[in-house]
């Protein structure tokens, strides 16, 4: 089948877009849209970062970025989502006191959590960092001071996503800031070729933080009802933290899977290596576009056809998004295992040709992820999201002992072997998972 006629049986099984269908449908195209540009922002900010300051630059920076993502996991205390869910719950009941209530409290903690983290790290990191070269260090402690304006800006577009702005607040985080930081780094970059070292392309990323704190801010204040703005807040701060600890697990479960391998490749290798390997990483991600794009648009109908006992049709919009996601796929991956070296060289340095290796690996196991389709946001939207919880953290705690191994011995292309093998796992036991408990195969055949 081809990927014209696959796609041509996805959009006429998922219905009309009069009807509730084709709203869901909507806004996961507008999501999945935004999602879109932001990879490709994304890309042009690390072609941008990786010709400007070359492989060993560019694994300082991809460095700490990465330790700046697991420290935002016990920063944020699983607020963000759970802000979300609540302030949407509670909208809906006209609850404008619990929804002032939670948006000021998990403000104030995930502005005391982040900034605790943040001083006590930038305080080991001046103490105990002599042996680490000047640039690498600032670019630790900027990265630092990042944290906390991250942290917050995040929890206010959850907030705006909460209130069914869904729209504003991912394009602030999604669009705006990617594209305020490229247009910094490139006129950083042109104006004074001798800033072009990690710790300036990181201070880029503060000053886009701070302004981007201050939109989201105003977003927020304009968007809140009247109602939430001049009602006394209702508080139920014990129970808020208690329901936040699980999304705290997963996210941090989600993260160890997303960066283990570039802080373990840090560790154990020279910068030079992480910033291959980044690139490696950031081509990868093509692959699994396709992935996110359709599941953006296919997740909703899972839980209504599921919620209807439709389970012929259920079966048959996996089947087809599979498809469509796989054949979007083998291409990207077949270029990328025969020429990916090339490219890479060509786009973001001839430093970068040696990423060849590591990015064919990520590609393949990309690869097996599209070859099961959107079946972790199956299991996820027909209530089994607890099970598909446990499978993360336990790929999540294979990936450390994992990665420690093949990086001893392979480098980079062992972090990319571990990291496959991990996400090929995940995907497989998904797959059993929904086979088992639901009866649905999510294969592209």
């Amino acid at each position: 089948m081809s990927l014209l006629t696959a796609h041509s049986r996805l959009i006429a099984l998922l219905g009309e877009s009069g009807s509730l269908r084709g709203r869901l449908i909507r806004g996961g195209a507008g999501s999945a849209i935004i999602q879109a540009l932001n990879r490709l922002i994304a890309l042009a900010v690390g072609i941008a970062l990786a010709r400007g300051l070359g492989a060993e630059g560019y694994g300082v920076y991809a460095y700490a970025f990465a330790l700046m993502s697991v420290l935002m996991v016990p920063a944020e205390l699983g607020m963000p989502v759970l802000l979300v869910r609540e302030v949407a719950a509670s909208a809906a009941r006209a609850d404008w006191a619990y929804v002032r209530g939670i948006c000021i409290r998990s403000t104030q903690i995930v502005l005391a959590a982040s900034t605790t983290i943040s001083l006590i790290a930038a305080f080991l990191v001046w103490q105990f960092g002599e042996s680490i070269p000047s640039d690498q260090r600032q670019t630790l402690l900027l990265v630092l001071l990042l944290l906390p304006l991250s942290v917050l800006s995040k929890a206010f577009a959850s907030a705006l996503h909460g209130l069914q702005h869904v729209v504003i607040g991912q394009a602030v985080e999604a669009l705006l800031r990617p594209t305020l930081v490229l247009l910094g780094v490139l006129v950083l970059f042109a104006a004074a070729p001798v800033m072009r070292l990690p710790q300036y392309a990181m201070a880029v990323q503060v000053v886009v933080a701070v302004a981007v704190l201050f939109i989201s801010l105003l977003l927020l204040i304009r968007y809140l009802p009247n109602a939430a703005r001049t009602t006394k807040a209702r508080h139920r701060t014990r129970e808020w933290l208690a329901n936040a600890i699980p999304f705290t697990l997963i996210g941090g479960a989600g993260i160890i899977n997303n960066q283990v391998d570039i802080l373990m490749l840090g560790y154990f290798r020279p910068p030079e290596d992480v910033g291959i390997y980044r690139v490696a990483v950031q081509g990868s991600v093509l692959v699994a576009f396709g992935l996110q794009a359709v599941t953006a648009v296919v997740a909703p109908q899972f839980a209504r056809l599921y919620a209807q006992g439709d389970m012929a049709r259920l079966q048959r919009l996996i089947t087809i998004s599979a498809r469509v996601v796989f054949i979007t796929a083998l291409p990207v991956v077949l270029i990328f295992v025969l020429a990916g070296g090339t490219i890479a060289g060509r786009v973001f340095g001839p430093e970068f040709v040696a990423s060849h290796y590591p990015l064919a690996i990520l590609a393949v196991g990309q690869l097996v992820n599209t070859m099961f389709g959107p079946v972790g946001a199956l299991l996820q939207m027909v209530g089994y999201e607890n099970i598909t919880a446990r499978m993360i953290i336990i790929t999540a705690l294979l990936n450390i002992p994992l990665n420690a191994l093949l990086i001893l011995f392979y480098g980079a292309t062992g972090a990319a072997m571990a990291t496959a093998i991990c996400v090929g796992l995940l995907h497989l036991l998904l797959f059993f998972i929904a086979r088992k408990r639901l009866g649905l195969r999510a294969l592209p055949i």
